[in-house]
């Protein structure tokens, strides 16, 4: 199997990437990868082998190794044509890529782990107004 997905089972952005290769009935395999918790940071020493990053979703493909979800979706939709995941008509696939956009640059950047981490770790923000934080900033981006 060419197509391998690193995971996280909580991130909103490896879900896209999970639901477009359902979507195009890909055969892949997905590897999930611990990013909290035991283990954590070995874990994320030796995928950063494969994404310097650290993050998810990273998808390799054969020899090509894509990170980032957009990417990855403009990737698979070139590359796999049918059944189409953005409109042809220009300005509906305008729409589409407006709120993907939305998603990923005005509400899941102040709401992911990393964030909600050095919220708690680093600012020492309790549990209720983190959780708050979070509601600000998705309805906010939403709105």
């Amino acid at each position: 199997m060419s197509l391998i997905l690193y995971s996280y089972w909580r991130s909103s952005a490896a879900y896209r990437v999970r639901i477009a290769l359902n979507y195009l009935g890909l055969e892949h395999e997905v590897r999930p990868l611990a990013l909290v918790g035991k283990d954590s940071d070995k874990v994320r020493a030796e995928y950063r082998k494969l994404n310097p990053q650290g993050l998810v979703p990273t998808l390799v493909d054969g020899e090509v190794v894509l990170t980032q979800s957009l990417a990855i979706l403009e990737y698979l939709a070139q590359k796999h044509p049918a059944p189409a995941m953005i409109p042809s008509d220009p300005l509906n696939a305008a729409h589409a890529r407006q709120i993907a956009a939305l998603i990923c640059a005005d509400i899941h950047p102040l709401n992911n782990l990393r964030v909600m981490q050095y919220l708690e770790n680093v600012l020492h923000v309790n549990q209720e107004t983190r959780d708050e934080w979070y509601r600000y900033w998705i309805i906010e981006g939403f709105r």
